[in-house]
């Protein structure tokens, strides 16, 4: 289920894909839409809001893989509240599996198996210039998130904090110079968002300190401007739909035109440190953020349809998960993770320990 104009994009398509479109909120219409599939791939975003009824039809019709792009928390506590049911009707779920979240909890599990040592801290940062096209649903999910509180870590116990649009820092997209990341995106300023990776991941890991997340654009001006506007606009305001939405709509030309100067780059870095000072770091970029969404949200999707040599799944787990969950052993998340970086864009990648 996506949202995908049909006339635009079909011609993009392999013949065997076809579109149809449909009310998922229609259960019959669903049902039918889904019998005899063998996966369904939810990107029918955004997801603040919602309850998880294209997952809960794909178990109860007994589709073998589910898989969607979510962010918010409370709609995946809602997801892993059906997993007992994905283990009786034979479905494999996974939540919030594209690039940040996905890919990034997939790093984090490296990470923290690289240190080798309990993790103390855990800091997410994402940098995307340009949309790619992907309009204005990402603009409109990044305006409700500024109303939304942090889920973070603070001395090993979740709390909430109403600081989104925040807290501006630097940080450095690249571990060595030769890093192509280094000269295309280099050094970005990124604000809190409330990504759900600083809360499930930390949780996963049991973290003993603290949690962060941030992300940032280009031009740095448009973080000015968001970090003036969520200083002045009330958190209730962002969280009105309406709000959000016609924000989203007035600031799209304006943001497309910036597009055409900034170009698509997306970036991602995981630094990690253990009660006993050694530190893991983690990058990776890629030529567009659009695309990597989508390569890594099926890369996930494939993944997880894979058969053994005897026809049976690779990957055997049935139930509702988050990638930090499902990748935690290296077995399972070393064949995905090199899947994961090896999308075509990619521009670079690696791990730095200290």
């Amino acid at each position: 289920a996506g949202g995908c104009d049909s006339e635009e994009e079909e011609g993009d398509f392999d013949l065997s894909v076809r579109f149809l479109e449909l009310d998922f909120r229609d259960r019959a219409s669903l049902a039918k839409a889904l019998e005899g599939t063998k996966a369904v791939v939810h990107t029918a975003g955004p997801y603040l809001g919602e309850k998880p009824e294209i997952l809960e039809a794909a178990i109860e019709c007994g589709v073998p893989v589910y898989v969607d792009v979510s962010d918010p928390v409370d709609y995946i506590e809602q997801a892993r509240a059906l997993s007992d049911r994905a283990c009786e009707k034979g479905t494999i779920a996974l939540c919030s599996a594209g690039a940040f979240p996905g890919l990034s909890n997939v790093l984090a599990m490296e990470c923290a198996d690289r240190l080798g040592e309990p993790v103390k801290d855990v800091d997410f940062s994402y940098f995307t210039a340009g949309l790619g096209g992907s309009g204005d649903v990402n603009l409109l999910i990044t305006n409700e998130g500024f109303g939304e509180p942090m889920l973070l870590f603070r001395n090993g116990h979740m709390t909430k904090e109403d600081t989104a649009g925040g807290e501006p820092r630097k940080i450095n997209f690249f571990l060595t110079d030769e890093d192509q990341s280094r000269s295309l995106v280099g050094e970005q300023t990124v604000w809190n968002w409330p990504f759900p990776e600083a809360a499930t991941v930390a949780s996963e890991l049991e973290i003993q300190g603290d949690s962060s997340i941030g992300m940032g654009t280009a031009p740095d001006l448009w973080n000015v401007i968001l970090g003036v506007l969520v200083s002045l606009v009330p958190r209730s305001w962002w969280r009105n739909r309406d709000f959000s939405n016609g924000l989203a709509i007035f600031s799209k030309p304006m943001v497309a035109l910036t597009d055409r100067f900034v170009g698509e780059t997306h970036a991602m870095r995981i630094d990690m440190s253990g009660v006993g000072g050694r530190r893991v770091s983690a990058v990776q970029a890629h030529e567009s953020f659009r695309r990597v969404v989508g390569q890594s949200c099926a890369e996930f999707t494939l993944s997880l349809m894979e058969d053994d040599k005897d026809g049976k799944p690779k990957i055997s787990q049935r139930g509702v998960f988050t990638p930090e969950q499902l990748f935690r052993s290296e077995r399972v998340r070393s064949p995905v993770l090199k899947r994961l970086l090896a999308v075509p864009g990619t521009l670079n990648y690696g791990f730095k320990e200290e």
